[in-house]
């Protein structure tokens, strides 16, 4: 489509030859004449051709280039890729797909191939369910989610007791509850609770490989990165960011707001507005002090261990 007319759909000021033709989006890393290109660091801009169609803040523009113009290029790139995305939503259900009778699934949701529905599930407007995801049963989810493919929601928790007799299965009689606008992510797992449900919050965005213990209960607008997990019954308050490889030990809570760095391993609880890393987790500056300590620890020893040697000879 012609630059101006992308400009005038995404609302953003145009610069340079509007009747030029776009025919999609590019990185800077692979940027070529035909694609517009967005970026949000100055820098970048010097490292491309002047033939190269840019989508940035005004103030990084340099002489000659054509474009589009926008405070916040992170924010307007979903709404520029939604312009030449061809992907259309599946709506109905695929024959290949096993639903129980008790299922309630929304008009205009979608259920993949080879997806499974339980007992009791309820699958909200605009939802889709992509091939081979799975809900057991008692799973609730809202509107305008999606279920990546291999998802497997309602499993039972992880919940054993030792006895004289052996290690004895705890039932799990609980379900999840996902809210609206949630995501996720292919090859995650989300327990369901012993009693009551496992939560997640509206807008919640969980990635690939995620592990959601029974009886979790995730806030709203939070994000989990891939491979993180969540032990049973602990509390992740709203816009939460857990980073990827991050571990977070079973009964405990998680404050708003707080991002958790990667591979952290999260053992107590964190006041809101935290920024944490490391192991345990801590607060990131002192966590980073300590690594970098670490690092001389080598020849703090071996002066600590001359001047023991000395005193010992005085």
């Amino acid at each position: 489509m012609k630059l101006s007319d992308i400009a005038a759909k995404l609302g953003m000021k145009l610069i340079g030859n509007g009747e030029r033709e776009i025919l999609g989006v590019s990185s800077p890393e692979e940027a070529e004449p035909s694609k517009i290109c967005v970026l949000w660091e100055k820098r970048l801009i010097s490292t491309l051709s002047p033939t190269i169609a840019v989508m940035t803040r005004e103030k990084y523009f340099d002489e000659g280039r054509d474009g589009l113009a926008v405070e916040n290029p992170r924010v307007k790139l979903a709404e520029l890729l939604g312009l030449f995305s061809d992907d259309e939503p599946f709506k109905g259900i695929d024959p290949s797909a096993k639903i129980s009778p008790s299922a309630k699934i929304a008009s205009s949701a979608g259920v993949c191939a080879f997806a499974y529905i339980g007992e009791n599930c309820e699958v909200g407007e605009g939802t889709i369910i992509e091939p081979n995801a799975v809900l057991l049963k008692n799973v609730k989810v809202g509107k305008n989610c999606i279920i990546h493919s291999g998802a497997v929601i309602g499993t039972d928790g992880f919940g054993f007791e030792r006895t004289p007799e052996g290690i004895v299965k705890i039932p799990q009689i609980g379900g999840v509850s996902i809210g609206d606008d949630c995501e996720i992510g292919a090859c995650t797992t989300i327990d369901r609770g012993a009693m009551g449900d496992t939560v997640i919050g509206t807008g919640t965005k969980i990635d690939n490989h995620v592990q959601i213990g029974h009886n979790v209960k995730i806030g709203r607008n939070c994000i989990i990165c891939s491979m993180s997990g969540v032990a049973g019954s602990s509390i992740i308050e709203d816009n939460v960011t857990i980073s990827v490889q991050a571990g977070i030990t079973d009964h405990i809570r998680i404050g708003a707001g707080t991002t958790i760095a990667g591979r952290s391993g999260v053992t107590h609880d964190i006041a809101a507005g935290s920024v944490v890393s490391g192991f345990p987790a801590r607060n990131h500056n002192d966590s980073k002090r300590a690594l970098m300590l670490s690092v001389d620890l080598p020849s703090i020893v071996k002066r600590l261990r001359n001047v023991e040697k000395k005193l010992e000879r005085e």
